[in-house]
């Protein structure tokens, strides 16, 4: 079982909650897939010691960086981030992993990730919202919005259902927005709490 992205402080007793619904224990999960590693989908990090912890090389690189700051992004939280550094293992796009594939959604930051698996995708911050995917283009980007532009029409034409970074999960049928039952794509998700949970034997 596992997870991608984790939240911020303010997720952090509805992520317990909804886990403990599931009947789910911190110590039970097994892999935490970050999409990104701004603070609030990687903060709460600390809940599951027991998790081995993905990101991609490019992104842990940059948020290293001084390049964030240049871009006017503060939501790096650098301490923290060197703290864990050694426990990432580092993933590439195309990778599979636990049934699913690594896919790379730059724009956002610089080394932004979605996974891809059987009928979804989850997106982190790539697609904000459903809104994004139905006007095909980014709300805000902090590295490049062209490229976070093409990132959604990538998402958009791959025709799935999507977990977004900060709505509820959703289908487009015929351009229209079409939100659905969580349970029904084996996924959890609390609105505006930045995480989404997917549940799998591994």
């Amino acid at each position: 079982m596992g997870l991608f992205d984790v939240g911020a402080e303010g997720a952090r007793e509805p992520l317990l909650n909804n886990l403990k619904s599931l009947g789910i224990k911190a110590s039970d999960i097994e892999f935490v897939i970050f999409s990104h590693l701004h603070f609030d989908h990687f903060i709460n990090i600390e809940l599951f010691p027991n998790a081995t912890v993905y990101t991609t090389n490019e992104e842990l690189d940059y948020a290293l960086s001084d390049e964030p700051e240049q871009h006017g992004d503060f939501n790096y939280i650098k301490s923290s981030l060197y703290y864990y550094k050694n426990r990432f293992t580092l993933l590439y796009p195309q990778d599979q992993v636990y049934d699913g594939k690594i896919v790379a959604l730059p724009g956002h930051t610089k080394g932004s990730i979605g996974f891809e698996s059987e009928g979804c995708i989850f997106t982190g911050d790539a697609l904000k919202y459903a809104t994004e995917a139905k006007n095909k283009s980014t709300t805000y980007a902090y590295y490049n919005k062209q490229m976070a532009d093409s990132s959604i029409r990538a998402i958009v034409a791959r025709n799935k259902i999507i977990i977004p970074g900060h709505d509820p999960v959703f289908k487009l049928e015929n351009d229209n927005i079409a939100y659905l039952n969580d349970a029904s794509v084996e996924v959890y998700k609390k609105k505006d709490s930045c995480v989404s949970i997917f549940l799998k034997e591994v």
